[in-house]
């Protein structure tokens, strides 16, 4: 065995026999629904971010199924080799309208979205000598999905990093690097816990030390905002967000992501994203379901109100119950243990009572606020979400946190 695989062998043999080796269970059929099937038992299903519902939705099944046979199944190559279908097209102008910006463009996920645009919009690529003596900063909240992080440590930009969601700590940076470009990076909506990032204040702060904002509002798009927007739209500051970029992977209930921004940067990143250039984009059958979902999405005010409805009535029990549970006004529901065994035992403790929702641990989260993470759908029933309660409050007691 060659060194490199022994030492792979060593590392998963040690989380193995420390219990840490996460379970990956097999979901026969619907993995997106609220009822779920593992080795032919029913489970309650609190950890899919199908938040709409719209998955499984038949209009937009029945849109996909015509997309298939009219443009088949593959994407054929990317689109600066063999060029852009009209299907695509008409989705970014949909989708820039949608958001009131000038132009959008999608990517085959959310992932490469991020780790394709952030450093092209401050590093000095392809034409160094075009920004000569402009060395450009990076500001990044610290709780930023791992996509951020990653398309942080691509970019050549120097880094800086804030304490989350704290504006104060933003602008003692911002005001240090005063006269260099910058770029501050957060999400909308952050992912394991469930709160707003403070636009308003970071929008006010950008202007007065003129610097780009992107936002990745992955988790907010579909659900928050007049017509589900998301985060910037909600807040009234979505003038002020230079960039949005989302994943169609949440409230959207498919594949792929996006970014929307000004025409001259939407051209610029066209040319300089790698992730754009040199990847296929979302399948065209796809995109026409995008089509149909941003339709849905757009006239979903009930949609989004029974969801978040959902979500509330899940945090208000919780904390009746005793519990402590972070985040607020979105439709991820996390339960803050503070310890990796006692998640691992409560999620255990779920899973044998038919409840799938996952067990949030290093590296993920930092040591010490390991917890459960629940993410709430249109389709989940109140009778459900008092089963869950209910099994909550035995497995509290159980070990001893509430």
């Amino acid at each position: 065995m060659k060194k490199n695989i022994e030492y792979f062998k060593k590392h998963v043999e040690f989380l193995k026999n420390k219990g840490t080796y996460p379970i990956i269970h097999e979901v026969e059929g619907l993995s997106s629904s609220p009822e779920v099937f593992i080795e032919g038992k029913k489970f309650l299903n609190f950890s899919s971010n199908n938040y709409l519902g719209l998955a499984n939705d038949e209009r937009i099944k029945k849109v996909v199924v015509d997309g298939i046979k009219k443009y088949g199944v593959g994407s054929g190559s990317t689109r600066l080799l063999a060029g852009t279908l009209d299907v695509q097209i008409e989705f970014e102008k949909a989708l820039a309208e949608f958001f009131g910006k000038d132009d959008s463009i999608t990517f085959s996920s959310g992932f490469l979205a991020n780790v394709g645009v952030i450093r092209m919009l401050i590093d000095p690529f392809p034409y160094p000598q075009l920004f000569k003596g402009e060395d450009g900063i990076i500001i990044s909240d610290e709780l930023n999905h791992a996509s951020i992080v990653d398309g942080v440590r691509l970019a050549k930009a120097e880094r800086f990093i804030y304490k989350h969601n704290d504006v104060e700590d933003l602008e003692k940076i911002l005001k240090k690097n005063k006269n260099k470009k910058k770029l501050i990076l957060t999400d909308g909506v952050f992912s394991m816990d469930g709160d707003v990032a403070k636009l308003k204040e970071i929008a006010e702060l950008s202007k007065i030390y003129d610097a780009l904002v992107m936002i990745d509002d992955s988790h907010g798009l579909g659900v928050l905002g007049p017509k589900g927007e998301g985060a910037a739209h909600y807040l009234g500051v979505d003038k002020d967000i230079d960039v949005i970029m989302g994943s169609f992977t949440k409230a959207f209930g498919s594949i792929g992501g996006f970014v929307v921004a000004d025409k001259t940067t939407s051209d610029y990143l066209r040319v300089t994203a790698r992730s754009y250039i040199f990847s296929d984009p979302i399948i065209p059958s796809v995109v026409a379901g995008l089509i149909e979902a941003l339709k849905i999405i757009r006239e979903g005010s009930e949609l989004r109100e029974t969801t978040l409805s959902n979500a509330d009535y899940l945090r208000k029990n919780l904390k009746s119950l005793g519990f402590t549970v972070l985040g607020n006004e979105t439709c991820i529901v996390p339960l803050l243990i503070g310890s990796d065994e006692k998640a691992r035992h409560f999620s255990d403790e779920l899973y044998k009572n038919y409840i799938l929702a996952p067990c949030i641990r290093v590296p993920a989260v930092i040591e010490g606020k390991e917890r459960i993470r629940f993410s709430i759908m249109v389709t989940h029933k109140k009778e459900q979400i008092d089963i869950l309660l209910e099994i909550c409050k035995k497995v509290g007691r159980l070990i001893n946190i509430i």
